[in-house]
């Protein structure tokens, strides 16, 4: 995901992701100028994804970075 000129775009999508090692991460993912929860998964160069107010460990409010080659599958929630 590029800047759009001095600031990025914000476009947050809540998903649950599950890695491999069983924990599942509910969060909100900024998904910028793409159209789907999957596009920056598929599309993005980027290795990582971040999720901004995380449910994560028994806490809240977190930000969890996430190695995309970590991931099991991923789950767009209704706004």
């Amino acid at each position: 995901m590029e800047p759009n000129g001095d600031h990025w775009v914000r476009n947050y999508r809540n998903v649950t992701v599950k890695i491999k090692d069983g924990t599942i991460i509910n969060g909100k993912l900024n998904i910028g100028e793409y159209a789907r929860v999957s596009d920056p998964l598929r599309l993005s160069q980027d290795q990582y994804i971040v999720l901004a107010d995380a449910e994560h460990r028994g806490g809240t409010g977190k930000v969890v970075i996430i190695n995309k080659n970590e991931i099991m599958w991923a789950e767009p929630q209704e706004e």
